[in-house]
């Protein structure tokens, strides 16, 4: 997984798209971090033998946006489901007693993203949210396209300070197969410009309130 911020951070090995060094999505636990002082989970997860065959015949032809089904593209919906119980609960538990996001069921959505796609900072009404790239097309000519950008949409102190200069950094998660990440709902999230010739087929669960 590619994680990137102003400050040096550690930087996950990505899984690859292919080749027999690709890892089982059921045995690497989430690792979590604190950004902000926020508690944000990440993990490179091998989607291999949970995709169906469908998936391989994406490209990079297509809407901006498509939104498909998914069971279309996961073939064991309760293997992904578990996966992402798994990140959040690490989230939660990370969380200062009585602050941990609550508890709920949790719904995927299966999107594909191509040339043109991109989405503005939002937060999202989930307590928790997630996104699991299951596949992308060659690697982009821009490293940040396609990419998902994590930030906190808090104000800083009024005055400059070591501290003020926390605030404002970003996490950014780039399109590669196998990049996890499990924030809060209330961090905004953004997706960058999707590059011609560039597809993103990606899994978002979130926790329902």
């Amino acid at each position: 997984m590619t994680l990137i911020t102003p400050a040096p951070a550690p930087v996950p090995t990505p899984v690859p798209s292919s080749g027999r060094d690709r890892r089982s999505c059921g045995h690497a636990g989430p690792a979590v971090r604190r950004h902000w002082g926020t508690p944000v989970a990440f993990a490179t997860l091998d989607p291999t033998g949970l995709l169906a065959p469908s998936a391989g015949a994406l490209s990079a032809e297509g809407p901006a946006l498509e939104v498909v089904p998914p069971g279309e593209i996961i073939t064991d919906l309760a293997a992904a489901t578990a996966r992402f119980q798994t990140s959040f609960d690490a989230l939660a538990a990370a969380h200062e007693p009585g602050l941990a996001p609550p508890a709920g069921t949790i719904d995927i959505a299966v999107q594909v993203w191509r040339e043109g796609y991109h989405m503005p900072p939002s937060g999202n009404p989930a307590s928790q949210i997630a996104w699991w790239i299951l596949d992308a097309g060659s690697a982009p000519e821009r490293p940040e396209a396609g990419a998902i950008i994590i930030a906190d949409p808090r104000s800083g102190p009024p005055v400059p300070s070591a501290l003020a200069r926390l605030w404002g950094r970003h996490l950014m998660i780039g399109p590669r197969p196998g990049s996890h990440i499990a924030v809060p709902g209330w961090l905004t999230a953004s997706v960058q410009p999707v590059e011609a010739g560039q597809y993103v087929l990606v899994a978002i669960a979130s926790t329902a309130r």
